[in-house]
Formats: structure tokens, C-alpha cells, sequence
């Protein structure tokens, strides 16, 4: 076999390689993570407003997208009501839509630093009086 035969072919098959490669690395990489008091995760199956106590959240978040931009899933949201006091209060529940929004790379990543809960039965969030949304951003950073 020529020279020129043989670096025809090792040509020709470093292009068909090289797409493969390239998208298997691509697609094993999270594009965005959600800062989650202070831990970077990808596609967390809770999240925490308050870390401090742990008052709001979601739980069992079921994601149905994440991208380097958005996430949107549905889960659990609960809120410690400080009724009569936080530490005697009860925890209530309610199905919600959550989206995380508001990419920002820091620290070496990409975040999706805002969260916003809703109602998924059109009534208000519980802990909410009159409202179906409530929003925040993950600021808090370990370290």
C-alpha cells in the first residue's frame, strides 16, 4: 500500500473518530448546576431556600428539562409555619412547578441561580397568604 493511500485512509478515519469523541465527552458534561447552600449539584432531587434551618424547600423534584439555561420539574413543596413558634410549628405540603432560571458561571461552573416555585392547583402556596409563586436566588456560597 502507497504512502499516499495510507495517509488518505488515517485522514479519513480521524474524521469519522473525531465526531464521536468530541459528543460522547459533550454529552457526559452537566450543563449547568444548581447552587444548593453551597455545593454544586446536577439536578438536585431537593432544594432549600433557607440552609440555615431548612424552613422552604422542594423535594422529590422529578426534572422534565435542564439545560445550560433553564430546568423545569415538579415536586413537593413544604414550609415550616411558625405557629404558635418555628420550633412548635408544623410543616405543610403542596405538588409544585419549580424553575431554575438566571445562568451565571462563577466559582469555575455554570449556575442556574433563580428559583421560582409555583402552584400547580391555582391556589396560594401554603405559607403564602395570597400568593401561587414565590422566587429566590441562590446566593450562598461554602467556603
Amino acid at each position: 500500500m502507497s504512502k499516499k493511500l495510507r495517509a488518505i485512509i488515517a485522514i479519513s478515519l480521524c474524521a469519522l473518530i473525531s465526531p464521536i469523541a468530541h459528543t460522547s465527552v459533550t454529552a457526559a458534561t452537566p450543563p449547568a448546576y444548581f447552587n444548593d447552600c453551597g455545593y454544586p449539584e446536577y439536578k438536585p432531587q431537593s432544594l432549600t431556600e433557607f440552609c440555615a434551618d431548612a424552613g422552604n424547600g422542594v423535594t422529590k423534584i422529578k426534572w422534565s428539562s435542564w439545560t445550560s439555561t433553564k430546568a423545569v420539574g415538579t415536586g413537593s413543596f413544604y414550609v415550616k409555619l411558625c405557629d404558635p413558634n418555628c420550633a412548635d410549628g408544623k410543616v405543610v405540603w403542596a405538588k409544585a412547578k419549580v424553575v431554575l432560571s438566571g445562568a451565571k458561571f462563577t466559582r469555575g461552573k455554570r449556575y442556574l441561580m433563580n428559583v421560582t416555585v409555583s402552584s400547580v392547583n391555582g391556589k396560594p402556596l401554603p405559607g403564602e397568604s395570597k400568593s401561587k409563586t414565590i422566587s429566590w436566588v441562590t446566593d450562598y456560597w461554602m467556603g
